[in-house]
């Protein structure tokens, strides 16, 4: 009888935080060959699926570390899908936010990166490979 229990507890919790990838933001996904315009570059830019309509972007977003950020594809049924990377921490007493778009295969990210209390704003330009 516990058995049973705790099968039907793992399965609810498993069956319930599951996120089904939404497949219209699956163009977005991939590698792509990437400048930090005036800074850095060529570089492999990845994106990856997060569950839902959210990706995580894996890049050298200063040109010269790498960090980790979590965005949301909007306008998924339109030609041109729009970015939105929400006011995060990337690293201690470094945030980062932006926007940007997606279209036939070519991303672009305008976002600000705050060093210390300076905001730095920068532009990453991307094809996919």
């Amino acid at each position: 009888m516990i058995r049973l229990l705790l099968f039907t507890i793992l399965s609810a919790t498993v069956l319930s935080s599951c996120y089904d990838i939404d497949e219209a933001i699956l163009p977005v996904v991939g590698i792509y060959r990437a400048h930090v315009v005036g800074v850095a570059g060529p570089f492999d830019l990845i994106i990856s699926t997060n569950g839902g309509d959210n990706v995580i972007i894996e890049a050298p977003f200063d040109g010269i570390d790498w960090y980790t950020v979590k965005a949301d594809i909007d306008n998924q049924h339109e030609r041109t899908m729009d970015i939105r990377v929400g006011n995060q921490e990337i690293a201690p007493f470094t945030k980062m936010k932006g926007t940007g778009f997606f279209r036939d295969g070519t991303i672009e990210l305008r976002y600000s990166i705050n060093f210390d209390g300076e905001w730095i704003d920068f532009k990453l330009v991307g094809t996919k490979i």
